[in-house]
């Protein structure tokens, strides 16, 4: 008996090391380890970050189809499809646009709004994980540079402040092809909404181009969507994720989201207004070389939102971070919440707006929310309860602190909101009209010289805003950029010195 259950007891823990020992590397794979807002991958494993991001690489890199596999991650995020999806073939219909000579000027100079990546062309279909889906272009349109885009979540977390956190998704999930030949098979580990790529600057083209096994998802085009299709295709939806759209601005929401816009005209309206509002004090022409994007994302590269194409926005259950909410419910983003939500989207959006001519040094973060100052005072009527940090009393607190210890650049350049009484001072002596001719401005001489050589300096760029402003408001505002500690040339303090002069009333206080 003792050598039968010695026997026993050694098989046991024979297959219990075996079993161990599959499971280890099996854990360890990139290939098939699972992060997900409950189950993250924390930030000091830093050898297996390094190889899911390598494996992760080779993934997005692989143009064989055959071998990409379905990574199970991505039943967490971006999600997975239901139960009963139906692969499908659709003929969808593109029409790529080339960016206006008149306008690659302007756009060059917004940096923050990542101006030349390729223009993202929805179309309304997804890819499930691991399984491949055909597209078939015309025979005109080989070679031209178009793309294709599986998934929208294109933050790499390898990156920036994710690179330094625990990841609650895989970090690359994002798998974008040039189309080389007619028809092409490609598949993603991970799946996602798929969208038709070209670059800005090429050539106008208009086609239909066919995909074959996808999944419909949910689209809503203002103008073209009546509400009674829209709430059939929430009904009938089986992907995670879908659309909302006008000319001006497409947002990516989770199907959980979707589900509860019962009008999206109403919502779309609110975000029109905004885009629009904010794109006419940087007087950039309307309608755009392409609508503004805001996606949501379990985790992006850094902070609560940032701006770009598209513009990210932190949306994680797990945190209590419900940005989703707020995007289909924009009548939220009319009330005024003391730095909240709608100043976040409002501070992003006007990133995007920021025309590199005029963004001088340690004014980033500052004069992009002059765009957050415009719509809470165009759209709420006034900026009570817009941001703790205006509040009067807390202005005046910066202000006496500043002047207290002397007016010192450096010190200036490192308070965002310290920086922005500067220029609210000049909007509330001279009006949102004298920023809109500045910036219309800038954008003429953008025009006139694409070589930018005008505001090629940090030196030209504070010249410019103290010369354009002086001669716009008739007033000599060289002495005023000086009180407070920003440096004006010479040169232009002599052009400007016969004006009149200016400054607001018992600036620095008096007591």
């Amino acid at each position: 008996m003792i050598k039968y259950q010695t026997i026993w007891l050694l098989l046991c823990l024979s297959a219990a090391t075996g079993t161990q020992a599959q499971q280890v590397p099996a854990a360890k794979d990139p290939a098939t380890v699972i992060i997900s807002p409950e189950m993250p991958l924390s930030v000091k494993d830093t050898t297996f970050r390094k190889q899911i991001l390598q494996w992760s690489t080779q993934q997005m890199d692989e143009q064989n189809y055959k071998k990409i596999k379905a990574q199970p991650s991505s039943v967490y995020f971006p999600g997975k499809v239901k139960d009963g999806a139906v692969l499908i073939s659709r003929a969808v219909h593109i029409s790529h646009q080339q960016i206006r000579s008149t306008l690659e000027p302007i756009v060059s100079k917004l940096d923050y709004s990542s101006p030349w990546a390729d223009n993202l062309y929805s179309t309304a279909l997804y890819a499930e994980p691991g399984e491949f889906i055909e597209v078939t272009i015309p025979r005109d349109l080989v070679g031209k540079g178009v793309g294709v885009q599986i998934g929208i979540h294109s933050d790499n977390l390898g990156e920036w402040v994710a690179g330094t956190e625990d990841w609650r998704r895989m970090p690359m999930i994002v798998k974008q092809v040039v189309l080389k030949k007619e028809t092409t098979r490609i598949s993603s580990p991970f799946g996602g909404l798929i969208y038709i790529t070209a670059s800005p600057k090429s050539a106008t083209w208009e086609a239909d181009i066919t995909l074959n096994r996808v999944v419909a998802a949910p689209y809503f085009q203002a103008g073209k969507t009546s509400r009674a299709e829209w709430l059939q295709q929430l009904q009938d939806n089986k992907a995670p994720w879908g659309e909302l759209a006008t000319e001006h601005v497409i947002l990516t929401l989770p199907d959980s989201v979707l589900q509860k816009v019962q009008y999206p005209d109403s919502v779309m309206k609110i975000w029109d207004l905004i885009i629009g509002g904010e794109m006419e004090l940087a007087q950039i022409p309307m309608p755009f070389y392409r609508p503004q994007r805001m996606v949501i994302d379990e985790q992006i590269g850094g902070g609560f939102m940032h701006s770009g194409y598209p513009i990210m926005i932190h949306h994680s259950p797990s945190r209590h971070l419900l940005s989703a909410d707020v995007m289909a419910d924009p009548k939220k983003l009319l009330i005024p919440s003391r730095g909240g939500a709608n100043w976040g989207f409002f501070h992003e959006i006007g990133h995007n707006m920021q025309n590199m001519d005029w963004v001088f040094d340690g004014t980033t973060e500052v004069s992009n929310n002059l765009f957050s100052l415009y719509m809470f005072d165009r759209l709420t009527g006034g900026l009570d309860d817009a941001h703790s940090a205006i509040s009067s009393a807390n202005t005046q607190k910066d202000i006496r602190k500043y002047f207290a210890g002397g007016a010192d650049y450096e010190k200036w350049k490192k308070d965002p909101f310290l920086g922005l009484i500067l220029f609210r001072q000049l909007q509330e002596g001279f009006g949102w009209e004298s920023f809109k001719t500045f910036f219309r401005q800038l954008h003429e001489m953008a025009i006139l010289d694409p070589s930018g050589a005008y505001a090629d300096t940090d030196q030209k760029k504070r010249d410019l805003w103290a010369l354009k402003l002086s001669r716009i408001t008739g007033r000599n505002l060289a002495p005023f950029f000086e009180k407070w500690g920003v440096v004006i040339s010479q040169g232009v303090k002599d052009q400007l010195a016969p004006l009149p002069g200016w400054m607001p009333y018992n600036f620095p206080p008096a007591d």
